[in-house]
């Protein structure tokens, strides 16, 4: 039998039903300032995801004015993770340069898929360092 097949007739909850019942349960059990913070910090998120894509729009340059606490961040990457994956067995992962991804549990208990895991965010996270540091001096020079 193909695996998008099941004889289990109770349908699987879809991405966004499941980060929408891990955030309601974060609701009881957050700091409700933290709460508030991660739902600002989603749901901006997921607008921009639905933002229509065009070449000559500006990018956006919206600040979130939030609290961006480990927990806020750790909980926001799981969210991501469900609402990527479908999947709500997301763990965070320490990458090894500061930052921390999420990682399904499959990955996270596989000692060589992990390892490549982290290195493709520690090599993501350089170039975006690059890319800031670049801008910064391009802005600098400017001013």
């Amino acid at each position: 039998m193909p695996d998008d097949e099941s004889t289990d007739p109770t349908p699987r909850a879809k991405a966004h039903e499941l980060a929408r019942l891990y955030l309601d349960t974060l609701e009881n059990l957050m700091d409700p300032a933290e709460y508030t913070n991660l739902r600002v910090l989603t749901l901006a998120s997921l607008a921009a995801m639905t933002e229509p894509i065009d070449p000559h729009d500006a990018r956006s340059e919206r600040h979130l004015d939030i609290d961006l606490t480990p927990a806020v961040h750790d909980e926001w990457l799981t969210l991501m993770g469900i609402l990527g994956s479908g999947r709500m067995d997301q763990q965070i992962v320490a990458v090894g340069d500061g930052s921390r991804t999420v990682a399904d549990s499959e990955v996270a208990a596989d000692p060589e898929a992990l390892r490549a895991l982290c290195a493709q965010v520690r090599e993501r996270n350089r170039l975006r360092q690059e890319e800031r540091d670049t801008l910064d001096g391009t802005k600098t020079a400017s001013d």
